[in-house]
């Protein structure tokens, strides 16, 4: 078996992923340690069946036909807050009992535009079912009807509570909070047990000329039928600080870094350049490209939920723009990528150290195959020390998980070719932060230190400088991904900088492709698990099949050079 994968010499690589693969599963997949991986096998209808849903509850309860809606989308939406609040105090599991099913934290909104000046009608269905749980009408303008005078509040509140229930709310689990807002907005408490701090309430714009014995259809344009959860404020101030401190260590602390790591980059491709080709890493950086270009145009709908968050209406304008801009970032992003080949495979073989074997070179294909190989060997390790990592960070700094609709794949028009991002990850964070980022590093502290001594550093010291080599580009790495929904910020940081530590050191043990493969299957076997639990049919299967993309591809490139070299695909002995 060590053979086979490629460890002929020393088992103990085998051991370690062993149990890398075992602590995995027992932490963030077996619900046993309560680790920060959680998710929901319940069935959950796909976006079509959620938009035929939606048009049929417009037809039934709102009278509306299927030609008077002139477009319709479908978007996931999450109250981040809500679910990082029940994260952080572990009452997921009593929210699932108690709420989940009548005043969701997840629900897909439906937004039918209304042909003409009708507006929009925004409804939000329960994802499992498709129950109807909240609505509102945004005409375009407030309702004109009058507040109610103090001595009939009680009436108009009996009132609204009554319109409620004809949508499908149970009046019973309602009572008054004695709050009506400037827009006649009745707000009333949820008679359920709390859930920590954290309470649900009904808000409700009722018609003027509603009345609860009338047989006509009550009117329901410009009003509404919504829920929310009030949470301690504290937790909300400290969410929000929590993402701004975020957002601008992702700006000074990893945009600009790798500004100037991209102008660096194009400077040691033209210095190293003799030690190398420039064709080195077109091919992996148009793979890049082209898939994140179909990822993105994919995660539309993610795209929208991020604009209504913050107010926007549904409409596909905006999106369509921050499309454009994702594609030109990605374009940068490629190119930095292809300089970061050529200028890393220039600086290591400068250095006397070549990591990366060329196409043409004799065994081209066995070292792919070879390289796939260890990536599973050595994403397990991985996955294991990643998971022992979050476990300690949750036990000691309180750790938490948040909801992030843009990249959930209820947000995906296709939701299994999100494993795909595998690659695209794996080839550009390896390239720029691994293979680039470490090279130049070392560059700088040995030249340094050979400055200093007059001479070459010894074999220890040039470990040494190796080594504090890695720490640069972990940090910035790490601090590329600190916008995720993990709490507290710096959480991401400490895990990824030890991360990025073990991902140098495989590079330089086993190679460019070795880490490149064992990045992407990390990564696919954490997408491949999220698809297995989404609850949409088939994404168990899309999966499945993740787990083994990447053997299937590392398989492909060896066939097609053996296919194209013959007997030249052997290294010469």
């Amino acid at each position: 078996m060590s053979r086979l994968l490629g460890f002929t010499k020393d088992r103990r690589w085998l051991w370690a992923s062993g149990i890398g693969l075992a602590l995995f599963l027992f932490i963030q997949v077996f619900p046993v340690t309560g680790g920060l991986f959680s998710s929901n096998n319940h069935p959950v209808l796909p976006r079509a069946a959620a938009e035929n849903k939606a048009l049929e509850l417009a037809a039934d309860k709102f009278l509306i036909k299927p030609n008077q809606v002139q477009e319709v989308y479908v978007t996931h939406l999450s109250d981040s807050e809500t679910i990082g609040y029940l994260s952080k105090y572990d009452l997921l599991q009593d929210y699932d009992k108690q709420w989940s099913g009548e005043v969701p934290a997840d629900v897909y909104r439906v937004d039918l535009h209304l042909r003409g000046d009708a507006g929009i009608l925004e409804l939000s269905l329960q994802m499992e079912t498709g129950d109807l749980v909240a609505w509102r009408h945004d005409s375009g303008s407030a309702p004109a009807d009058a507040l109610p005078e103090q001595d009939q509040a009680d009436e108009y509140a009996s009132r609204a509570l009554s319109y409620a229930a004809f949508w499908g709310i149970d009046a019973a689990d309602w009572e008054w909070s004695g709050d009506i807002d400037d827009n006649g907005g009745v707000k009333f408490n949820s008679r359920k047990a709390a859930l920590g701090e954290a309470h649900v309430w009904l808000k409700v714009s009722v018609p003027a000329e509603y009345s609860s014995t009338s047989s006509t259809f009550p009117h329901w344009a410009g009003h509404s039928v919504t829920y929310g959860t009030e949470i301690p404020q504290a937790f909300t101030a400290y969410m929000e600080k929590q993402q701004q401190r975020a957002g601008w260590l992702s700006i000074f602390g990893f945009i600009v870094p790798q500004v100037i790591m991209f102008i660096l980059a194009i400077v040691y491709a033209g210095t190293r350049g003799k030690h190398t080709s420039f064709l080195r890493g077109i091919f992996l950086a148009s793979v890049f490209f082209v898939l994140y270009v179909a990822i993105t145009i994919n995660m539309i709908p993610g795209f929208r939920s991020q604009t209504m968050d913050a107010g926007a209406d549904s409409g596909d304008r905006l999106n369509m723009a921050f499309l454009i801009i994702q594609i030109v970032f990605l374009a940068g992003t490629a190119i930095f990528t292809y300089f970061c080949a050529v200028a890393g495979d220039g600086l290591w073989k400068s250095m006397g150290r070549s990591l990366w074997p060329r196409w043409k070179e004799p065994g081209y294909g066995e070292a792919v195959l070879k390289s796939m190989k260890q990536g599973y060997v050595l994403a397990f390790i991985l996955l294991g020390a990643q998971s022992v990592i979050l476990l300690v960070l949750q036990q000691t700094l309180g750790a938490f998980a948040s909801s992030d609709p843009t990249q959930s794949t209820y947000n995906m028009t296709l939701p299994w070719i999100l494993p795909l991002l595998a690659f695209c990850a794996g080839i550009s964070e390896e390239l720029q932060s691994r293979f680039f980022g470490i090279g130049l590093f070392r560059s700088w502290f040995v030249g340094l230190a050979r400055r200093i001594l007059g001479r070459e550093p010894s074999p220890r010291t040039a470990i040494v400088l190796t080594t504090a080599a890695m720490l640069p580009p972990s940090i910035l790495w790490a601090l590329g991904h600190v916008g995720y929904a993990i709490y507290p910020f710096y959480t991401r940081i400490i895990e990824l900088v030890i991360m990025g530590v073990l991902f140098g050191w495989f590079m330089l043990r086993f190679g460019l492709m070795a880490v490149i493969f064992a990045h992407i299957i990390l990564d696919a076997v954490l997408m491949g698990i999220q698809l297995l639990f989404d609850g949409l049919p088939g994404d168990a299967w899309a999966g499945l099949f993740s787990f083994v993309m990447p053997a299937l591809v590392g398989i492909a490139i060896w066939w097609l050079y053996r296919v194209i070299h013959g007997r030249q695909a052997q290294p010469a002995q």
